[in-house]
């Protein structure tokens, strides 16, 4: 029996060096980037993970549980738990409503939607520190890049839904 041998880019052995890994290296400049963000957003009560939540509100507010969960990329008992946090701390308030009781949507505070204007200005702040030295060009390329990659891996991931549908 002939064994099916893909060509890979690299060998995997090359993949075991932390800087040849493009997981390794995304995860390295998020966690610097969500470190650096954060001490900013704190000195507003604003941790990192609240932070992702608010981001997505500040672009479109009312939007339901879900939804917001699918746009941060969390499931949907961690978002739970992480809107229970924004409540506590009068960033956001959570809404039933009679045509759909199952759905919950969620509102940003007053107090919420005035912290935009002084949390964005950090947020691009982080972004020049970590593209310094780039052109506008290369930051262009950078977020391309970063958007195939994750747009590949997300092919990849519905593919695998789909294969464990069929075995269930």
């Amino acid at each position: 029996m002939a064994k099916n041998i893909k060509a890979y880019r690299h060998t995997a052995e090359y993949y075991t060096d932390p800087e040849n890994s493009i997981g390794y290296l995304a995860r390295v400049v998020f966690r610097s980037f969500s470190r650096l963000l954060e001490r900013r957003t704190l000195t507003h009560d604003v941790s990192a993970g609240q932070w992702r939540f608010l981001r997505q509100l500040w672009r479109e507010d009312g939007i339901t549980q879900r939804e917001l969960s699918e746009r941060v990329g969390m499931r949907e008992p961690t978002t739970v738990v992480a809107l229970k946090g924004l409540e506590k701390a009068g960033l956001i308030t959570r809404q039933k409503t009679d045509d759909d009781r199952r759905k919950t949507f969620i509102h940003l505070t007053p107090h919420a939607k005035k912290l935009e204007l002084v949390l964005a200005p950090m947020n691009a702040e982080i972004h020049e520190i970590a593209t310094k030295g780039m052109t506008d060009e290369e930051v262009e390329v950078l977020q391309g890049l970063m958007r195939r990659v994750i747009d590949n891996l997300a092919d990849e991931t519905r593919k695998l839904a789909v294969l464990s549908d069929v075995k269930a």
